[in-house]
């Protein structure tokens, strides 16, 4: 699954961001997955394309080893690392974006899952989906790959370029794709 879609490399640096004192288990990992090489001077370098399949694995098996913490630390890091787009003007048009910025960072068969130009979005890594929003609080679905806790941490370093109150919790936990759900459902909530 997902053999043809791959992630900008740039954003892999979020991983090695949330662990500054102690880069061995990212670097580990990572290396063991291809996502990356030793270069000069024993600096890890990461690949200019990541395999999503490899990243996802790379993924659990490292929040298997820190926890979902540092998950949402690394989350937090990918907004910061991310291509993101334009046009969000606030915490719930900046919600609405969040889908096209998730698949501006992903590409399937090396063409980018999101076109600026003509708004085109090509679907197969699941969604980042704006479900309602009323005052101060705006409702996400998110059935990505990825690990619950690195999307909260996604949802929440995005809501907060927007909102510095901004709170994302996890509602509905008996769907959440810990328990092997279809999605997981994010409230964000601001003062």
């Amino acid at each position: 699954m997902y053999s043809d879609v791959s992630v900008l490399g740039h954003m892999l640096r979020a991983y090695f961001d949330a662990f500054k004192t102690v880069q061995n288990a990212p670097r580990t990992i990572f290396l063991r997955h291809g996502l990356g090489v030793i270069g000069p001077d024993d600096k890890f370098e990461l690949a200019a394309l990541a395999p999503l399949p490899k990243l996802i694995q790379a993924t659990n098996e490292l929040v298997t080893l820190v926890g979902p913490q540092k998950a949402f630390e690394i989350g937090l890091g990918i907004v910061e690392n991310a291509t993101r787009p334009d046009g969000a003007t606030d915490i719930t048009s900046a919600m609405q974006m969040l889908d096209v910025g998730y698949h501006l960072n992903h590409l399937k068969n090396d063409i980018p899952m999101f076109d600026l130009a003509t708004g085109t979005m090509i679907q197969g890594i699941g969604n980042y989906k704006f479900v309602s929003a009323s005052k101060h609080r705006v409702v996400m679905d998110v059935d990505s790959p990825y690990n619950c806790d690195l999307d909260r941490g996604i949802i929440q370093g995005w809501a907060k370029k927007f909102e510095r109150t901004a709170l994302v919790t996890h509602i509905e936990p008996q769907v959440c794709r810990k328990s092997r759900g279809s999605r997981c459902r994010y409230e964000v909530s601001w003062k």
